[in-house]
């Protein structure tokens, strides 16, 4: 069975879409994100993806006994708020934003070498219409720097 070429066309422009949509988060990370670890030393990844309100995400992360971090989320100013948890495997919350008026950078120190899961949802807002409202969400991590 062969595509028709107008839908070749419309599959390319589509894949071009998104593939345009990626490299703008990515550059939004960069631009945006970074500058809020502060003094923290960026691990050197740029986990960002596009959210619509309601949408949940989960990131994966190990962290290490002995280090200070800095979880950092940024969003573009037209999204809701982000509720984010960082939470163990075994599904305890060591963290919820929303017990801290929905801050999007945590400082903290794990006790032991662990995986941590980092949710985020975007909420939906309050005043309801007919458009939902998409845009980058970016996670950093930085690791505090030795203070000799």
């Amino acid at each position: 069975m062969r595509l028709p070429q107008k839908s070749l066309l419309l599959v390319a422009f589509m894949l071009l879409g998104v593939i345009s949509l990626k490299a703008q988060c990515f550059s939004f990370a960069k631009n945006v994100g970074k500058a809020k670890l502060g003094e923290y030393i960026h691990d050197g990844n740029y986990n960002a993806t596009v959210l619509s309100e309601g949408e949940k995400a989960e990131l994966f992360k190990t962290f290490f006994e002995g280090q200070k971090y800095r979880v950092s989320i940024s969003k573009i100013e037209s999204l809701p708020t982000i509720h984010f948890r960082v939470v163990e495997r075994s599904g305890k919350v060591i963290f919820d934003n929303s017990n801290h008026n929905y801050s999007l950078v945590w400082d903290f120190e794990v006790e032991s070498t662990q995986m941590l899961i980092v949710e985020m949802e975007v909420l939906e807002r309050k005043v309801q219409d007919n458009d939902i409202i998409s845009g980058c969400v970016a996670v950093l991590f930085g690791v505090e720097p030795d203070k000799k």
